[in-house]
């Protein structure tokens, strides 16, 4: 597997780089960390494969706004994972941009790869996490009884692009758990192969769990307005990026050009919870990583997270996850 990204404005080559077919390794197990300084930002990356399976993670801070061209010459099958930060990418011969927000995952699978991916200057780094698995190892979880599987296996063999989930998923706190478990094992060897094995399966049954569970719980088809969807889109923006001062509903509503009612009904049906739902389901999940570091205080986590009293904040946190943030850290 050949990959190359440039930088498109001046058709700079950033990284140029292969993998064995399959990610087939004589050692069973490799890894390898990558760094890249350029006057437009700076990204560590780390890498780590075996047969059937290359996990990919890192961070990208920007100076600048970066477009890069992606290119490889093989067909690529990804569950992504953005952690932090927003993106987009359009893919040769499709029409259609797509993006990827913060605490947002999907799983698709693209014949081969030659597109374009903007990422534009913000606030703080890009995280992501990537695992990329081979055709002939999905093949073999695509013979159970699973129908997302199985369809995605169909894609596979006619070389046509797929994706599970029209619409991005949100991460989960325990989605979020397992990629850290995976990024900072300290396991070695076959130990540590069996173990990101292990919980890449579980990530992936985690993720075709909450596509089913998502559709099962579609009853009828969207009525919004195609013109109101982009409206929508941005007012999900705007959501994720004021959660420690959040917009009224009433200023929300200005801000994209709908009324209250047309915001609340659309977003609700768009996205699957309501504005303000979607709110805390963010808060939350940006908790369970901010306790991560113990630098932090609780006080410190609750203010960031938008609670002006810690209490307020060990109460939602309990009966969203069962356990106080103390015990959870």
């Amino acid at each position: 597997m050949q990959f190359r990204l440039t930088e498109t404005s001046c058709n700079e080559i950033l990284y140029e780089g292969s993998l064995p077919d399959d990610f087939h390794s004589e050692k069973g197990l490799e890894e390898q960390k990558i760094l890249l300084d350029h006057r437009k930002g700076k990204a560590e990356v780390t890498e780590s494969w075996f047969r059937g399976m290359h996990i990919n993670s890192g961070t990208l801070l920007l100076y600048d706004d970066l477009k890069l061209k992606a290119e490889t010459d093989t067909s690529v099958l990804e569950m992504h994972f953005s952690l932090s930060g927003i993106s987009e990418q359009r893919f040769e011969g499709e029409s259609k941009l797509s993006s990827f927000s913060h605490l947002q995952h999907n799983f698709y699978y693209m014949p081969y790869v030659e597109g374009e991916v903007s990422i534009k200057k913000q606030n703080g780094p890009c995280q992501f996490f990537e695992v990329h698995l081979s055709e002939e190892y999905f093949k073999r979880l695509a013979n159970e009884d699973c129908r997302i599987l199985s369809r995605m296996a169909e894609m596979i063999d006619r070389k046509s692009a797929v994706i599970m989930s029209k619409q991005n998923l949100v991460i989960t706190p325990q989605m979020q758990m397992i990629i850290q478990e995976i990024v900072n094992s300290p396991k070695k060897g076959v130990f540590k192969r069996l173990f990101l094995e292990a919980k890449v399966l579980e990530l992936l049954m985690l993720q075709i769990e909450q596509y089913e569970e998502n559709n099962s719980s579609k009853l009828q088809l969207l009525t919004i307005q195609e013109s109101d969807m982009a409206k929508l889109h941005h007012a999900k923006f705007l959501v994720e990026q004021n959660l420690s001062h959040p917009l009224s509903l009433r200023e929300l509503a200005h801000e994209v050009g709908l009324n209250d009612f047309k915001l609340k009904k659309g977003f609700k049906e768009l996205f699957g919870y309501t504005v303000f739902g979607y709110l805390h389901e963010l808060r939350m999940q940006e908790a369970t990583r901010l306790l991560q570091d113990r630098r932090r205080s609780i006080s410190e986590v609750a203010e960031y997270c938008g609670y002006e009293y810690v209490q307020h904040f060990n109460t939602a946190f309990k009966k969203k996850f069962g356990l106080t943030p103390g015990n959870y850290r």
